[in-house]
């Protein structure tokens, strides 16, 4: 198979190409990903609960997203 027949079978970003004005998207879960990588780098690293949450978003349906992680609303409950 040539490079020209491997490019043209080959879609890198399917999902992508069906946004009708050309342009790529972020993922909906895209900000909740945020937050766990935030919590990464932080000392002590929180990690459980914001990954939790992306989680239970990359298994909802679109526009059923659960409510983002907030440290400070989190620490202000216990």
């Amino acid at each position: 198979m040539s490079d020209s027949e491997r490019s043209d079978s080959f879609v890198f970003n399917k999902h992508s190409e069906t946004n009708p004005n050309g342009k790529q998207t972020q993922h909906r879960c895209n900000p909740y990903l945020e937050d766990v990588l935030e919590g990464l780098s932080q000392w002590p690293m929180d990690v459980a609960k914001p990954f939790s949450i992306f989680l239970s978003c990359l298994k909802s349906q679109p526009g059923q997203e659960p409510t983002r992680y907030n440290k400070n609303q989190n620490e202000e409950s216990k």
